[in-house]
């Protein structure tokens, strides 16, 4: 039987002294820009890896999507166990230091293989990340400033694949113009380029200061995991699998951008940098924010299932717009339309961490999490990488029709998001208010 403990206010430990969250937010919202930055500057590459390694949309497929989503998800599962029980900013240094040597060893690959095994050790790496980050944030920070410290973290996401596409679309336009770089190639350049911060950024990790694992009052002793999922197994599919399709348009774009404005509308890098780079700093970090505190907001009134309220009304109007960015002709059009598909997804899953702090004890919150980006890493960076390259290749039998795939995948995920997040509203409910099992 399950004891529970009633708070006594006069032995709760203080929250950490907002200096020492404020570093320790700094460094997780740095180690998460150059997360993405290493994960999308593969995106940017497709041409001319695709032409040097002779690599079919599908080979890129399983190296872009499959090859990172691999070692994510079967790490990520006992890198949370991990992290629940030892030093987080230890494992997060670990992390950052292996996806960045792996990022520059993705610029000494000489075929598909070499490529494949490097984006395996991004993945391992970026594993280690996302279940010690938000078990930290949740020790950091209040549950009434929870949400938009959240929101600040997962911001680097955009900044990172912002960086991304400025920066790696000029230096490969620069690199092809004026030859080899240090002897490498172009393309070999620029994964030199995007790995090597990461290095000291690891260092730099270790002057976090470890905030104290802040068990909830309600439960003396958190129960298995495996029992934890069966009580609350109703929260925890709207949870995990609502956001998760919620993000699959965001994570196709990642993927196949690029080559949906090189195929359709004749853009290369260079002539995207500046756009995706502005789309994906302002109306992602207005999508950010707005979902964050909208969010709080609603907590501080009271409605225990604030998150889910706001994800699937954005969610709802996201459908439409996945489905017509890819397909629109025009290529203003377009940039237009996905400023709006990166703001809606951003409001609708930027703040999703909140619902694991409500729902899961300390001792539980790393593998959980883990858990929650195990399946969202399977569906948007290898199951739905692989669907939309197969749609192209041998149904639609046309790469100019990478657009056609991304709509059906995008707007049916946003779709089933939607839904799952509106069927789990009471199921949040409950567990808002029902001790920890």
């Amino acid at each position: 039987m399950t004891k529970i403990i009633v708070p006594d206010a006069a032995h709760e430990s203080p929250w950490p002294h907002r200096r020492t969250a404020a570093w320790a937010l700094a460094l997780l919202f740095f180690a998460y820009v150059l997360a993405f930055l290493d994960r999308i500057v593969l995106s940017i590459l497709v041409r001319p890896i695709s032409a040097e390694l002779q690599l079919s949309d599908m080979q890129f497929a399983l190296v872009g999507g499959v090859a990172f989503a691999l070692f994510y998800v079967t790490m990520g599962l006992p890198i949370g166990w991990l992290a629940d029980r030892f030093s987080r900013r230890r494992i997060v240094a670990v992390g950052v230091a292996l996806w960045s040597l792996c990022t520059i060893a993705s610029g000494l690959a000489s075929d598909f293989a070499g490529l494949f095994a490097a984006r395996l050790g991004v993945g391992i790496g970026e594993a280690a990340l996302a279940p010690a980050a938000y078990s930290l944030i949740a020790d950091l920070y209040p549950p009434e400033r929870r949400g938009r410290a959240v929101a600040l973290y997962t911001l680097g996401a955009t900044i990172g694949s912002s960086i991304a596409y400025f920066a790696g679309g000029l230096l490969i336009e620069f690199a092809s113009a004026h030859g080899a770089i240090l002897g490498l190639p172009p393309w070999r350049f620029v994964f030199f380029a995007a790995g090597a911060p990461g290095i000291l950024l690891a260092a730099l990790m270790l002057t976090m200061r470890e905030p104290a694992r802040r068990q909830s009052a309600r439960v003396a002793k958190p129960a298995s995991f495996v029992a934890f999922l069966k009580a609350r197994r109703e929260v925890s599919i709207a949870y995990i699998l609502g956001y998760s399709c919620i993000n699959l348009p965001f994570a196709g774009f990642l993927l196949w951008g690029p080559a949906l404005f090189d195929r359709v509308h004749g853009l290369r890098p260079a002539q995207l940098a500046l756009p995706l780079a502005l789309l994906f700093l302002v109306p992602t970090a207005l999508g950010q924010w707005l979902g964050a505190t909208v969010t709080d907001r609603m907590l501080a009134k009271g409605r225990a299932d604030a998150a889910f309220r706001t994800a699937a009304v954005c969610a709802a109007l996201l459908v439409p717009v996945a489905v017509a960015m890819p397909l629109l002709g025009d290529s203003a059009a377009a940039l237009a339309a996905l400023g709006l598909l990166l703001f809606l997804t951003c409001a609708s899953v930027g703040h999703h961490a909140v619902v694991a702090a409500t729902v899961a004890p300390n001792r539980l919150r790393g593998l959980y999490v883990a858990l929650f980006f195990f399946v969202q890493n399977v569906m948007g960076q290898a199951i739905i990488a692989v669907i939309t390259a197969g749609l192209t290749d041998h149904v639609f039998e046309r790469p100019d029709s990478i657009g056609l795939s991304m709509a059906i995948v995008g707007g049916a995920g946003a779709a089933a998001g939607t839904l799952l997040l509106i069927l789990g509203r009471e199921a949040l409910r409950r567990a808002a208010a029902e001790p920890h099992p």
